[in-house]
Parts: structure tokens; C-alpha cells; sequence
């Protein structure tokens, strides 16, 4: 019995995540080279209205565009803020419908949350082209899904792990200035999902992180962009 429920959890989650995180060339981890130093700063499970209209504040002080990966629960919630996202330049991937576990979707449901999150980001004026699962977790039908929806998959390849209750300002901070590289693809978020009170420790951070990054002289690009190389 044990080895049956291990069998099962192994073909359904462990190796289709093992092979599309770290194998497959189909999903999108870091920015192609093209001789710059270009990265794309991505935002995980809002909206939000207590968090994400002060990242857009912080984002607007520095003229810097991002791309959000949102719940479509959330959007459905808060549509004034995913106007704003909208108007003021930033891209807008899917999450999900909400922050469920695909390891625990079912085939019907995995099917259901792609379709359900898809009308309600076309109900608010989004046209998705990117799709980001999360925790970065893949079920056998997450790929085909995806590509049967016209949905390119963008992963990341560094993160300060700012959902930590262990991560502080200043550990973000040191995290992202000290590491960074032409390239990354950085994954922060703008949603607590109810957890913690965690972006507000990244939107502190972002104020020095941001100003730094620009004298560096990296250039920030949106998913969009990741196709014009």
C-alpha cells in the first residue's frame, strides 16, 4: 500500500516537476544573453490591496516595469488594482485560480482551474500569455494545459525565499544586491495568501534594492520582452 501511494506521488508530481524545472528546454528559467545586462523582477500570488498598490507606488518612483503573476481569485476580487497594473505598463501572467497544490489536483480540476482563471482574466481585459504554477509544482496535465491555452511557463532563477518568516529587509536586500546577475529572473511576491505579513519586509527592500540595481545598470524587462531576443 505504501509503496502504491509512493508510486502514485512519484509519477504525478516528483518527476514531471524534476523534469520541467530542471530539464526541459520548453520552460522559461532565466532572460536569453543579448549582450546587456537585462533581468525581469516577477511578483507572485496577488493581487493584493494591502501590499501591492505600494510595490506599484515603488515601482512607478524608480520607472521600472515588472511582470505580476496573479491569482485569479485575487484579480476577481480586486479588479481596480489589476486596472492599475494595467494602466501603468506592467505585464500580467496567471498564477493560478488560487494557491492550491498541483500535487492534489486531479486531472478535472487541474483542466477546471486553467478555464475558470482564464474567462475571469478575459472578463477583466487580460489577454494571458504567461503562466507561472505554484511553487513551481507540475502535475502530469500542468505542461499540456498551459500549451493547449497558448501559455508560455516562466519559472525563475533566484529568489530570496521573502515568504520565509526567516527572511528580514535586510536579508533580502543582501540577498538580491549581493547575488544578482545578468540574466535572473528574480521571484518575489506582492501576496501573503493570509500567511504572514511577509511583502512588507520585500517593499521595504525594494526601496534600496531598486535604486542600486539601476546604477549597476541593469535594464528591467517584462515577459514580453523575453520574446523580442
Amino acid at each position: 500500500m505504501k509503496l502504491n501511494i509512493f508510486s502514485l506521488v512519484l509519477s504525478y508530481a516528483i518527476l514531471p516537476s524534476l523534469y520541467y524545472r530542471d530539464f526541459s528546454n520548453k520552460i522559461i528559467k532565466k532572460v536569453p544573453s543579448n549582450g546587456n545586462k537585462s533581468i525581469a523582477l516577477t511578483f507572485d500570488d496577488g493581487p493584493d490591496p494591502q501590499y501591492t498598490p505600494k510595490l506599484l507606488d515603488i515601482l512607478k518612483i524608480n520607472n521600472l516595469k515588472c511582470t505580476f503573476f496573479v491569482l485569479a481569485e485575487n484579480a476577481q476580487k480586486y479588479p481596480d488594482i489589476i486596472k492599475r497594473i494595467k494602466n501603468e505598463g506592467h505585464c500580467i501572467g496567471l498564477h493560478s485560480l488560487k494557491h492550491g497544490n498541483p500535487i492534489f489536483s486531479l486531472p478535472y480540476q487541474t483542466k477546471k482551474s486553467f478555464v475558470t482563471a482564464l474567462n475571469i482574466m478575459d472578463n477583466l481585459g487580460v489577454n494571458i500569455k504567461f503562466f507561472r504554477p505554484p511553487w513551481g509544482i507540475f502535475n502530469p496535465l500542468t505542461y499540456h494545459y498551459a500549451k493547449s491555452n497558448n501559455l508560455k511557463i516562466i519559472l525563475w532563477s533566484m529568489h530570496a525565499r521573502d515568504w520565509s518568516k526567516w527572511a528580514t529587509e535586510d536579508y533580502i536586500k543582501q540577498k538580491i544586491i549581493n547575488d544578482i546577475k545578468p540574466g535572473d529572473i528574480i521571484l518575489l511576491h506582492d501576496g501573503s495568501r493570509g500567511m504572514n505579513n511577509f511583502p512588507e519586509n520585500t517593499i521595504k527592500a525594494l526601496k534600496t534594492i531598486l535604486p542600486i540595481l539601476k546604477k549597476r545598470g541593469f535594464q528591467f524587462i517584462v515577459a514580453n520582452d523575453l520574446f523580442e531576443f
